[in-house]
């Protein structure tokens, strides 16, 4: 089903005489990927695996490299990502009438190379660099149908607020939102404008503002303190408090423009149920990353591209199969998954061989 229905539109820039065919090329991306192996290795044990002669790395690279523009590659996984939705939406996955929660995030790829390189950015200095390649996703957050909408990657002179616009717009025209969760990263004025700009609801950690910090010192927790300023907005600030790791309780500050009660027993147990639901995306990014997304240390920022998109496609296609599965044999879909994301995985190369 997977290569009947996505191979057509996966362009690898195949000649009409190539010796090897388009899905012998997507089964190695794929092996790649569950081994978290780079190209070269990767297409030696594939071969031990299948026992057959396959393409090899070099063959590989130089089809991913032939890509002449980085948005004609993003738009293609667009289409994807598109069909991936259309599917969903025609079993009845998603109520239009109904709204669902989102999570938007970025994520980081490590790089080693010339700082100056194509959509290279700057990042904390981490495990011996201080720059990465960046990406943006949105993701719904409701148990069992954590897709990932869409996936952008972010340049060195990408603006925060037009991602976000791009990214909420973007999934405004195929669902409701009831509330977006966002991290700490994006508690600023500019966020907070787009938000109420779109009449959307939003919640997020708001404890790195020295304004906040001292408020925290002196407010009892927990303390709900409405129309906070943050230069030209206001907003609702709700702090709480948690045990940390070390087992001390410490404030928490959110920011946020629903109502709560402070006297609300249940306040702090309810503010981080539903911040917990952001959790959805870290836990979709380790998936794409240590289930799908393949090892590299090419500089060619094409070849990081479509890696990246190829991993969300992956772990898109697991998701609607786990649901499907769900639905064909208890009628309901729930949080556990009845098929790991590994499974789905080798299930697609070896059950569908390439050819």
């Amino acid at each position: 089903m997977f290569k009947k229905r996505f191979a057509p539109f996966i362009n690898l820039n195949l000649k009409n005489n190539t010796i090897y065919k388009k899905n012998q090329f997507i089964d190695l991306l794929i092996h790649m990927g569950m081994t978290k192996d780079f190209a070269e290795n990767g297409s030696k044990t594939y071969k031990e695996l299948r026992g057959m002669h396959n393409q090899d790395a070099d063959t590989l690279l130089y089809h991913l490299k032939n890509y002449e523009d980085s948005k004609d590659l993003h738009r293609m996984f667009s289409t994807l990502f598109e069909i991936v939705w259309e599917m969903a939406r025609k079993i009845n996955l998603f109520d239009i009438k109904k709204h669902y929660d989102v999570a938007i995030d970025f994520t980081e790829w490590y790089f080693y190379g010339d700082r100056g390189a194509p959509m290279v950015v700057g990042k904390e200095p981490e495990r011996g660099t201080s720059k990465c390649y960046k990406f943006a996703t949105i993701n719904i957050v409701e148990s069992g149908k954590r897709f990932t909408l869409l996936a952008l990657p972010v340049g060195p002179f990408d603006r925060k607020e037009e991602i976000l616009r791009k990214l909420l717009g973007y999934v405004l025209e195929r669902i409701k939102i009831r509330r977006v969760y966002v991290d700490r990263g994006y508690c600023d004025s500019y966020t907070i404008k787009i938000f109420n700009n779109l009449h959307l609801k939003y919640l997020m950690p708001c404890s790195q503002y020295s304004t906040v910090r001292d408020i925290l010192k002196i407010t009892s927790a927990p303390s709900i303190i409405t129309d906070f300023e943050m230069k030209d907005v206001t907003f609702n600030l709700v702090i709480v408090e948690e045990e940390d790791n070390n087992g001390e309780i410490v404030k928490r500050a959110f920011a946020t423009n629903e109502t709560f009660e402070e006297n609300d027993v249940s306040l702090t147990e309810r503010l981080f149920l539903l911040y917990g639901k952001r959790w959805g995306i870290e836990t979709s990014y380790r998936v794409k990353k240590h289930s799908y997304l393949p090892k590299t240390t090419s500089k060619n920022y094409l070849i990081r591209l479509f890696y990246f998109m190829f991993s969300v496609l992956l772990y898109n296609l697991w998701i609607l199969a786990d649901i499907l599965i769900w639905l064909a044999l208890f009628g309901v879909v729930k949080e556990d998954h009845l098929i790991t994301s590994k499974y789905f995985g080798t299930v697609l190369y070896t059950i569908d061989p390439g050819g």
